[in-house]
C-alpha cells in the first residue's frame, strides 16, 4: 500500500496525466512497487506506440523506468538489427517485461519534483527521434541530447 503522501502525489499525477493525454491506463494503482501507467501516442509520422512507466516503490524519490510496450513498427534499428539494450547512442536502458526501456533522465540526476507527465513527454520525444532514425539511419543520439 502506498503511504499517505505517496497517495496524494499519485492522485496529482493522475490529474495531470488525464488532463494532458487522451489515453491513460493505470495497472495495480494501489499496489506499492507494482503500479504501472500506460499512455498511447501517435507520432508525427503516423506510428502508434504505448509507453509504460513503472512506478518505483519509493515514488517520487527514485527515477521510474519507461518502456515501449507496444508499437505499430518493429522496435529495430533501420538496418533490421535489434535495438541495443543499453546504449548511449540509442538512449536505451535495458529490458523490462520483454520490452525496450528508454532513457528519459539519468537516474543519478532524478529529482522528486519531476512528474510522470515530464517523463512521458521525454518518451514522446524519444519516439519521434526513433522514427527519424528509421528514415535516416542516424542514431537517436543525433536527435536527442543526453538527459
Amino acid at each position: 500500500m502506498w503511504s499517505g503522501s505517496q497517495q496524494r502525489r499519485l492522485a496529482l499525477e493522475k490529474q495531470i496525466l488525464e488532463k494532458n493525454f487522451r489515453s491513460v491506463r493505470w495497472h495495480e494503482p494501489t499496489r506499492r512497487g507494482a503500479t504501472k501507467v500506460d499512455v498511447n501516442f501517435n507520432t508525427n509520422a503516423g506510428g502508434r506506440y504505448t509507453l509504460r512507466l513503472y512506478v518505483p516503490a519509493d515514488w517520487p524519490n527514485s527515477c521510474p523506468q519507461l518502456a515501449v510496450v507496444s508499437s505499430s513498427k518493429a522496435m529495430r534499428k533501420r538496418n533490421g538489427d535489434v535495438l541495443p539494450r543499453g546504449s548511449e547512442a540509442f538512449h536505451t536502458m535495458g529490458i523490462m517485461d520483454g520490452c525496450i526501456c528508454i532513457c528519459h533522465f539519468k537516474p543519478s540526476t532524478w529529482d522528486a519534483n519531476n512528474t510522470m507527465y515530464l517523463v512521458f513527454l521525454k518518451g514522446r520525444l524519444w519516439l519521434e527521434a526513433f522514427e527519424n532514425h528509421l528514415k535516416t539511419g542516424y542514431d537517436i543520439d543525433h536527435y536527442l541530447k543526453h538527459m
